[in-house]
């Protein structure tokens, strides 16, 4: 009943009968509320409660079978309506005598509407042939205007072209006021139809009101019933409760005190209980808010308390195998430190004497398949010896193998000291570079003191005036502002061409291009991917069109145009949709092999060590999609076209796929939102992963390759450990997110993408969404975006050293962003 009525504002009745049914329905249902003993004192609902407890079950019948009685009647007069007579059947006060002859009142009055409405009707009548006479009077004054300016024209003519244009507009105006006429009739209609409508359900509003006033009336007598009732065994009760009725006694005092008082108000204290109701669920729904804000916070926690032992676990993990392999790789040098000039030319006598072996063996395989192509008797003569040969060829490759691990672990070791060399001389040549133009720069300032100091000296002797002098600071300004190029092309310090991969002016343009955004442009179609080299000195893009290009990481300098997606600082390798995966030589542009494919190459990568590569095909024209597996160090599977290892993947095909660790599995996205490990050995699926609903775009790994992240279509980036695939965090956004990367030196994780290239021309920039996003890697916050892109950014990528990152979009552009010294002190607060 309660409810009804709130849900009712238009509901009419009298206002005592309603406060005693709300009151009452209110001490039935609310613990906090009092009950009225017969000599005044309240009690609370406690108390009525317990007494309740030894009352006959004759009042529960009777309060089951009034609210059946509500239930009908509003199940009656509610829903055949359609909702209209739910609000007046709400209604549950008022007299029920007085609603009858209001009733009856308003029945008489509708009669009483009828004959008025006739006589109205009569009345409307003669008003109508009164402004008939008056249209006439009027009609006769305008037939004397036009008279009087038919007379005012002298030709019979132009009278009648007169007369003619007056019909015309009387036709006009004639016609406009029959189109009102129609409007104004078939408006009337409308509002008769709308007014027998509202007669119709007025009716059946007043018959529920008063079978509703009925209904109060029994349960106001039930109502008294039940505190009579109360009343008595709250007496009987009294000396149990005096502890709890003491406590709650003021504020039973005061709540009696204001029934009281607002008995004559019943309205405004139904607006009071549906603004309560209102408070109340504010109030629920922030302690829900709350309570959520505060379980998100633990488990960012617990999360962040996770992730911070299970980096720690892996550096302790690390670092002891790091020992383990510094005291094996210290044991094993101190055993052969003596022998190792001698087990070096040993291994090349070895490889020297297994060359001539494998030539003569391949040699004689030849011969053998020629004769076993004559004659199957030959063949049958020679198996036993061609078993016998192919026992010697494995124990051959086992030997061979086992030096070519012994002599790739010392390749190992002498490319280690090459690197450290050539970092060395890097460095010590831009030393070089910088003490040669330190030494220019103080010459160049040695002859301006000089010319400065014979102009003070000439200032002294008094041998130039003021004058002089003033016009000499222009003059000094001139010669240091040109002094220094003529001292870089004198003869005392001769220039020296640079070389064609000496890096010294990218290095000195550095610090003026980290100010703003570096713009590369040379693609003529959306940019596909971006892909940094090891060494972070070359940046490489690839996009829609048939070349990719090859960059200086620091100033934007194009070196050079290839056709693929990734490389490294000797080998490039590119897979395009013409059907093919190509290895190019990284300095010369020379092609060194060609992989031909039966559908679009989707992705392709080298391992760490860049001796195996693999590359994945699309699911198109017929054929299913494979990742394919080549070793660089065997020649005839480049020739063959014929991979050592190749996995087929029939129930969703690959979008983007990385190398794991050490090389031992390739961790795969797929269309369907899975990520799948498939051993590089044996191709079998190691682990699974279904963290997305729709496909991933992206994957990229860690610099340590113990984790990666993922990029998908449902608008989210999920961080992964490489190893289990066991999900860690998740990055959210409102749009699709096409690449992800994760930061070397810091917990931050950048994300690119926007709305979709289809849809990129009906919407603005802000409206797209195209900016490069910045979240927290253990807060999973964003804390900065950076704009630039007129269109979705398909990929992003960090520099190796962590100070810049670059982002290729859909309007064709890569632009490389250096971060600025307050982007390394920020620490985010949660």
């Amino acid at each position: 009943m309660q409810r009804s009525e709130m849900e009712d504002p238009v509901a009419d009745s009298s206002a005592d009968d309603t406060e005693e049914s709300t009151a009452a329905s209110e001490m039935t249902t609310s613990p906090k509320e009092t009950v009225t003993q017969p000599d005044g004192t309240p009690t609370s609902n406690s108390q009525a409660e317990v007494a309740e407890a030894g009352a006959p079950s004759a009042s529960c019948d009777m309060a089951e079978e009034l609210s059946r009685q509500l239930e009908d009647i509003l199940s009656t007069y509610c829903h055949e309506d359609g909702g209209v007579g739910s609000e007046d059947a709400a209604v549950t006060n008022g007299q029920p005598d007085g609603v009858e002859v209001n009733g009856l009142s308003e029945k008489e009055d509708s009669k009483q509407e009828e004959p008025k409405l006739n006589g109205n009707g009569c009345t409307e009548k003669d008003q109508k042939k009164l402004q008939e006479k008056k249209k006439i009077k009027g009609l006769g004054k305008e037939i004397t205007l036009l008279m009087q300016t038919l007379n005012t024209l002298s030709t019979p003519e132009e009278k009648l072209g007169g007369l003619c244009k007056k019909y015309a507009e009387l036709l006009e105006e004639h016609r406009n006021a029959q189109k009102q006429m129609r409007a104004l009739q078939k408006k009337q209609t409308q509002l008769i139809q709308e007014k027998d409508h509202l007669r119709n359900e007025h009716s059946k509003a007043i018959l529920a009101r008063s079978k509703l006033e009925s209904l109060c009336r029994e349960l106001q007598r039930h109502n008294r019933t039940l505190k009579e009732d109360g009343v008595q065994r709250a007496r009987l009760e009294e000396e149990k409760r005096k502890e709890v009725t003491s406590h709650f006694q003021v504020t039973l005092n005061d709540i009696q005190a204001q029934m009281e008082q607002h008995n004559e108000r019943n309205a405004n204290l139904r607006q009071e209980n549906m603004e309560l109701a209102d408070k109340l669920k504010k109030l629920i729904e922030q302690y829900e808010l709350r309570e959520e804000h505060i379980d998100k916070v633990f488990k960012q926690k617990d999360l962040q308390q996770q992730l911070v032992d299970a980096k720690l676990h892996q550096a302790q993990g690390l670092l002891k195998d790091s020992e383990d392999r510094h005291q094996k790789e210290k044991d094993f040098l101190l055993k052969e430190a003596a022998e190792s000039q001698r087990m070096y030319e040993l291994m090349k006598q070895q490889e020297v004497h297994l060359k001539q072996q494998l030539s003569l063996y391949t040699e004689k395989f030849e011969e053998f398949q020629n004769t076993l192509s004559k004659s199957n008797e030959v063949f049958t003569t020679f198996k036993q010896e061609m078993e016998k040969m192919t026992k010697k060829i494995k124990k051959l490759e086992k030997e061979t193998t086992m030096y070519r691990s012994r002599w790739e672990s010392s390749n190992k070791a002498l490319l280690e000291m090459a690197e450290e060399k050539t970092l060395r001389d890097k460095d010590f040549e831009s030393l070089q570079v910088k003490v040669q133009r330190l030494e220019k720069l103080c010459r160049a300032l040695q002859i301006e003191r000089n010319e400065l100091s014979k102009k003070v000296q000439g200032v002294s002797t008094g041998v130039e005036s003021k004058p002089e002098t003033e016009a000499g600071s222009p003059s000094e300004a001139t010669d240091s502002e040109e002094g220094s190029p003529v001292h870089q092309n004198s003869p005392e310090t001769p220039q020296t061409a640079c070389s064609p991969a000496c890096h010294c002016t990218p290095d000195l343009e550095a610090e003026t291009h980290r100010e703003k955004p570096i713009l590369l442009q040379g693609h003529e179609r959306s940019i596909t991917q971006i892909k940094y080299n090891r060494e972070g000195d070359l940046l490489f893009s690839v996009a829609k069109d048939p070349i990719a290009n090859v960059w200086y990481s620091v100033n934007g300098e194009r070196l050079g145009t290839y056709n693929g997606h990734t490389g490294d600082t000797k080998n490039v390798l590119t897979g395009s949709a013409d059907n093919s995966c190509r290895l190019w030589d990284c300095e010369t542009g020379k092609q060194l092999a060609l992989l031909e494919t039966s559908s679009a190459v989707r992705t392709c990568g080298f391992d760490f060590s860049g001796n195996i590569i693999m590359f994945s095909t699309d699911k198109q024209m017929g054929y299913q999609c494979f990742l394919n597996y080549f070793d660089l160090r065997d020649p005839q599977q480049i020739e063959d076209n014929q991979p050592y290892l190749s996995v087929p993947c029939n129930e969703s095909k690959i979008t983007s796929a990385v190398w794991g660790p050490l090389g031992e599995f390739v961790i795969a996205g797929h269309e369907n939102g899975e990520i799948n490990q498939f051993s590089a050995k044996s191709g079998e699926i190691l682990k699974k992963a279904k963290e997305h609903t729709k496909q991933i775009n992206d994957i990229q790994s860690s610099v340590d390759l113990t984790m990666v992240i993922s990029a998908s279509k449902d608008c989210t980036a999920k961080m992964f450990d490489s190893t289990n695939l066991d999900h860690i965090r998740t990055f959210k956004t409102e749009r699709p997110v096409n690449s992800a990367a994760i930061s070397p030196i810091m917990d931050h994780v950048v994300m690119g993408g926007g709305q979709e290239a289809m849809e990129v021309t009906t919407t603005s920039t802000r409206i797209g969404k195209f900016e490069a996003r910045f979240f927290h890697a253990a807060y999973e916050e964003e804390f900065g975006r950076v704009k630039g892109h007129f269109g979705p950014i398909n990929c992003v990528a960090f520099h190796p050293d962590g100070k810049s990152y670059s982002s290729g979009g859909e309007d064709g552009y890569v632009r490389i962003h250096y971060f600025d010294p307050s982007y390394f002190d920020f620490e985010l607060e949660v």
